[in-house]
């Protein structure tokens, strides 16, 4: 029977021209039951408000899905086209349930209205119509294709169309043409049927020549979920009114998730001849929220939700929560909620621009202004009290007052009160004030000025010096706009005064900070209140270290920076006093202060001091050589190494008998016996050596036996030769009669037994030297080796 029905649908139009219902029952390209045959009946049918509904077979995701490979023909006027009524829904969602994709490498939109009107497009996810990377902007492809068209409703509450990964949804060329009474409404643009998955677009809406339109509608079911694309809505060249309304950029479904898009534009629109309408919609996580360029008619951004979630969550927008480039007058007001963007409003050549009963907070800044026309006159507070707060302005104007927020930059998160400026410009306003607060300016133009924060006015400052710190000193004649408290403190931050004028306080630096509760507060300069008297302090000093393990230690004063104090007062570090003169001596290592005084009032720590402890110096005999001449007559010592750093050193050599033999830190061409050296540093600390015996080696005068008998026998075997072991240094040769050497050794360490290279030199005569090195002559002699 369903197939007898549709045959008979099919047949319906050539018989007549009433309105028909065409259903498509087949998922292929083309061919009968197809979409494309659907739409060719529907086309034929004539200008009558024919229907095409799906009745496709199938129990998976997969089977719901029609695959173009070429482009569909163009729709005709008058039709409906409802995904909604396929009985199945198996996309995720329950009003999404067919999915129409390109599966060509041909770009072509999904469905193309051109010059045509009265169409209504239903539940249908479209995805892969994208366009070539160089295509121009006139040849791109969208999921929705539309020129000359008007009269098009292109999603609905209950009945949403879908469209992810796409160049766009909607698209109509930037070449002038009009689109007229186009409706927008209840799709999911970037993210899957689900609506809780990414699957952007590069450009969300991508409409031009809109007139009379509305994206999204007059509640919240109306709304667009528009996310995760490269840039959210761009729409140019606008006419005639056009709202924009209730639709979610940047966020899930659920609004438990964003999806942060780096350089996107949630809104874009421009148009100059546009009576634009921005309301109730949420903007989050984009790098612009919301961008208006040149609409010089009229505008109105009203009840928007832009950088922040349902519970005031972060999901700030990375530069401007609202930018206005080159616009007229318009309206950014009446409950918009502007928070977490690096600037809420930027306003670049644009004027009047009125900003009313926002909720703007924890901006980085709030309202920015560049490049304006006329100059916009700051707002600000005077006096503040729990009960009123007042202030001047400018005539004909009025002044609106905000409860501050709780971040930076003194932002107005709750409306208060507007209040009428009086014909001087002055205000009152008559009520309890719980917090801190902060106002903005509208002057008669109709342009409000940024919120006012406090401002510091200290060219009538008095500052009264002290003396000696025996009286005391103020600071007065300094005040702050937009404060309600006053609050001194030092320069390292510890609160001393709670009031508008410091006074009655010692000499010292001190800095103001006045404003609201909360972060909405200035901070001055640091002022000094000085201090007429004499300062004494210390300029010129000597620090004798304590040494010779004994507490003599000494600190002498040389100069001071002003005149010399008559009083003097040393401590050490548990506060005992250890001297009262200019200079204070006999102290052991450790840190010292001085107060000075004249006696009188004047009275000061002058210096602090180090006293360091000087190290003894140590002698190091580890590396001692002690050598002998060659006659024996004379010892000497080298090696020595003297630690310490408190030199230059002093040296002398002492015999047994206390007198001095050297006083150099070497021993030198002494006579052989018994010394110790004495080492005396720049503090005349002194350190011994033990006694070093030299007795030792002034008796080793060589004796060089003038033959050997190498014969095995043990008498008389090597050329024993004694004392060779005080000559480290000496060289012993022995030479044959042909000037040959047969022996050779650096110091006497291995004694000559006849033998050269491990052979037995002959019997004979043989010749020595010995080169003692220094200032003894060499030893020579003849050596004969008897067999």
């Amino acid at each position: 029977m369903r197939f007898l029905s549709f045959l008979l649908l099919a047949i319906l139009p050539c018989l007549t021209s009433n309105a028909a219902i065409f259903t498509v029952t087949s998922n292929s390209n083309d061919g009968a039951g197809s979409l494309r045959q659907a739409i060719l009946d529907a086309n034929a049918n004539g200008a009558v408000a024919d229907r095409i509904h799906f009745e496709l077979p199938g129990a998976d995701a997969v089977d719901m899905a029609i695959t173009l490979t070429e482009e569909l023909p163009p729709l005709t006027s008058n039709l409906v086209i409802d995904g909604t009524t396929q009985p199945t829904a198996l996309l995720g969602s329950p009003s999404i349930k067919i999915r129409l994709v390109r599966g060509s490498a041909t770009w072509f939109s999904g469905l193309v209205l051109d010059g045509v009107s009265n169409i209504e497009i239903y539940g249908i996810y479209f995805s892969n119509f994208l366009s070539q990377r160089s295509a121009p902007s006139d040849e791109r492809k969208a999921g929705i294709f539309l020129r000359n068209a008007s009269h098009i409703k292109i999603g609905a509450p209950n009945k949403q169309n879908g469209f992810g990964n796409n160049y766009t949804s909607v698209i109509s060329p930037t070449t002038p043409n009009l689109q007229e009474d186009i409706t927008i409404s209840s799709n999911i643009i970037g993210l899957d049927p689900s609506g809780m998955t990414a699957a952007g677009n590069a450009v969300g809406i991508d409409l031009s020549y809109l007139r009379n339109s509305t994206i999204g509608g007059p509640a919240a079911q109306y709304g667009n979920l528009i996310s995760s694309n490269a840039d959210g809505v761009s729409l140019g060249a606008l006419s005639g009114t056009v709202n924009f309304s209730f639709n979610v950029i940047g966020f899930s479904v659920d609004k438990s998730r964003t999806f942060p898009a780096d350089q996107s534009t949630g809104v874009f629109a421009n148009g100059q001849g546009v009576d634009l309408f921005i309301t109730d919609n949420y903007v989050v996580s984009q790098f612009t929220g919301i961008r208006i360029d040149n609409v010089r008619n009229n505008y109105s951004i009203e009840r928007n939700v832009i950088g922040t979630g349902p519970n005031s969550e972060n999901y700030g927008n990375e530069k401007y929560g609202i930018e206005l480039y080159n616009c007229g007058a318009g309206t950014i007001g009446h409950q918009n909620v502007i928070a977490y963007n690096e600037q809420a409003i930027k306003v670049d050549l644009s004027y009047p621009v009125s900003i009313l009963k926002n909720s703007i907070y924890c901006n980085r800044e709030s309202i920015v202004f560049d490049r304006l026309p006329k100059t916009i006159v700051q707002s600000s507070i005077s006096s503040i009290t729990s009960t009123s707060a007042r202030g001047t302005y400018l005539p004909n104007s009025f002044i609106e007052l905000f409860y501050d927020d709780e971040c930076p930059d003194c932002q107005g998160k709750i409306w208060i009160a507007t209040v009428p400026t009086n014909p001087d410009g002055s205000w009152v306003y008559n009520g309890p004030l719980i917090g801190g607060i902060t106002s903005t300016g509208t002057n008669a133009d109709g342009a409000t000025s940024s919120f006012s924060k406090p401002l510091l006015f200290d060219q009538g400052k008095m500052i009264t010096e002290t003396f000696c710190s025996s009286s005391k000193g103020s600071i007065t004649g300094i005040s702050i706009s937009d404060a309600s408290f006053y609050k001194w403190y030092t320069e390292d931050g510890q609160l001393v005064y709670d009031g508008q004028d410091l006074v009655n306080i010692e000499a010292g630096n001190y800095y103001l900070e006045g404003g609201q509760p909360g972060s909405c507060a200035i901070r001055s300069p640091v002022y000094t209140i000085p201090n007429k008297d004499i300062v004494y302090k210390a300029k010129n000093f000597v620090v004798v270290p304590a040494n010779c393990n004994s507490d003599n230690g000494s600190i002498t004063i040389t100069g001071y920076e002003t005149e010399e104090p008559s009083l003097f007062e040393w401590k050490d570090e548990a506060g005992t006093v250890v001297g009262s003169n200019a200079s204070v001596s006999g102290l052991p290592a450790g840190k010292y202060m001085l107060t000075a005084s004249n006696g009188q009032d004047c009275s000061n720590i002058a210096g602090e001091f180090v006293v360091p402890e000087a190290v003894t110096p140590s002698i190091d005999l580890s590396g001692l050589i002690k050598n002998t001449t060659c006659d024996g007559r004379f010892v000497s010592a080298a090696g020595i190494k003297i630690d310490g750093t408190t030199a230059p050193f002093t040296y002398a050599w002492i015999n047994e008998l206390g007198s001095i033999v050297g006083s150099e830190l070497e021993l030198k061409k002494a006579a052989p016996g018994k010394y110790f050296l004495k080492v005396t540093d720049r503090y005349n600390c002194v350190q011994t050596s033990p006694l070093i015996n030299f007795t030792d080696i002034g008796k080793k005068v060589l004796v060089v036996p003038n033959s050997i008998s190498p014969n095995g026998d043990g008498i008389n075997d090597t050329w024993k030769i004694q004392g060779a072991d005080s000559y480290t240094n000496s060289d012993f040769s022995v030479f044959n009669r042909y000037g040959e050497r047969v022996f050779y050794s650096r110091g006497y360490v291995l004694e000559f037994d006849g033998s050269m290279k491990n052979g037995h030199l002959p019997a004979g005569v043989y010749y020595y030297v010995i080169d003692l090195k220094g200032d003894c002559p060499n030893l020579t002699g003849s050596l004969t080796i008897i067999k």
